[in-house]
């Protein structure tokens, strides 16, 4: 496949993936307050509102000339080649954008980051959560009255990608002010848990150059990963007061263990399947 790329590569361009609601939008949070890191949003999102909204948070208003990844106009793969990677308008030495498992999927990614790996100027920061736990946070914000049909958002109304959230952007912490367990349907969990674990497998084969951590570590173990996170992204020690800015901000998303979120829980422990029942643990976060 040909990339199509600049060379030679000025920056180190990351992709941090994981599942919906894996707490990808804690980690670019935390990432983007380095002053030598820009970690992109979901720009490959399935609404387009949503996608043009991040893009130009970064890039500007694209005026009459649409900029963004508009389907039928440019495809994700040459999106991502010629305007976000090695693409660094602030002279920052890491790029980053988050590319969860349903864009994956929906674009089918997988070979063409297999390549960028293999080029040797990409790598790859993959978040592990527990399904259930993502599948819990997600019910949660649909059932507090978030749906995919939300209203688009424009230059006129920007406040719903922030204030509200999208399935997608949504951090995955249980909201807590949310204090009402959601019910949760069996078969739809099922597949989300099965989806979720393919797509683990597919992404240990796509990238060998990646880092690996989990939801519980980020949110409860920062001082202790953060090291290791910005050395894997070549970066020199972290400013002590940003460590511990994050860490205070990650503790009151803690929320609470999967047990005391979902109504239907001793019914779901009794017959779930074989395979999903490593995944109930009551006390995953």
């Amino acid at each position: 496949m040909s990339m199509g790329r600049p060379d030679p590569p000025t920056t180190l361009n990351v992709v941090i993936t994981g599942q919906i609601c894996c707490g990808d939008q804690y980690l670019t949070a935390a990432l983007s307050d380095h002053p030598k890191i820009t970690c992109h949003s979901v720009l490959l999102d399935a609404d387009d509102s949503v996608r043009r909204y991040y893009h130009e948070l970064y890039f500007g208003d694209s005026v009459n000339t649409p900029d963004w990844l508009v389907e039928g106009h440019i495809s994700g793969e040459q999106y991502l080649t010629n305007k976000i990677f090695d693409n660094a308008l602030k002279g920052e030495s890491v790029i980053g954008v988050s590319v969860l498992y349903p864009h994956l999927y929906a674009r089918d990614l997988w070979d063409y980051f297999s390549n960028w790996c293999r080029v040797g100027d990409f790598c790859l920061v993959h978040m592990k959560r527990n399904p259930v736990c993502c599948f819990a946070s997600l019910k949660m914000w649909e059932r507090d009255g978030n749906t995919l049909d939300s209203p688009a958002v424009t230059k006129f109304n920007r406040g719903y990608a922030d204030v509200v959230g999208h399935p997608s952007t949504f951090p995955g912490g249980f909201p807590s002010r949310s204090v009402v367990p959601v019910q949760v349907d069996p078969d739809e969990l099922y597949a989300f848990v099965r989806m979720q674990i393919a797509a683990e497998m597919k992404v240990a084969t796509m990238c060998e150059d990646r880092l690996e951590f989990s939801y519980e570590e980020l949110i409860q173990g920062f001082a202790g990963l953060s090291p290791h996170l910005f050395e894997f992204l070549g970066l020199g020690p972290v400013p002590r007061r940003m460590v511990q800015k994050w860490v205070k901000r990650f503790k009151v998303r803690q929320g609470r263990p999967l047990k005391g979120v979902i109504a239907n829980w001793r019914s779901l422990c009794a017959n779930a399947p074989s395979d999903i029942q490593p995944y109930l643990d009551p006390e995953a976060l």
